[in-house]
């Protein structure tokens, strides 16, 4: 079983991975990078210990915060030139993982309620 700590570190890792896959491959983030973070999530939620599955909730959106800004800076760095057209980068890099933020959020806090149902 792993710790807050360890799960978080599992997570980031999982989605650092996916970044760089589509940073380095496509040109900034996209569907590699979705993918691991639910991956990522899921796994995290699964192998943590029971006592501590509350703290991997608020960490998915968290860690793709990260990863988009790293996949979006190593693939396309050329919307991102200048104050205001790296915050319009950045927003559209992270309004584009709505989605896998979202499901990976959902399936954590599934996870999260059978686990704590069954432990019981």
């Amino acid at each position: 079983m792993l710790t807050g700590f360890g799960a978080g570190a599992l997570l980031c890792g999982v989605t650092l991975a996916g970044a760089l896959v589509d940073g380095l491959g496509r040109g900034g983030p996209g569907l590699v990078l979705g993918a691991s973070l639910v991956a990522g999530s899921v796994l995290a939620v699964a192998l943590v210990n029971a006592r501590r599955v509350r703290l991997v909730l608020p960490m998915p959106p968290l860690a793709y915060a990260v990863a988009a800004a790293v996949a979006g800076l190593l693939g396309d760095t050329g919307s991102a030139r200048g104050g205001v057209g790296l915050a319009t980068a950045v927003s559209r890099w992270l309004s584009a993982g709505f989605v896998a933020m979202a499901t990976a959020t959902l399936l954590v806090a599934a996870v999260a309620i059978v686990r704590a149902t069954t432990a019981r």
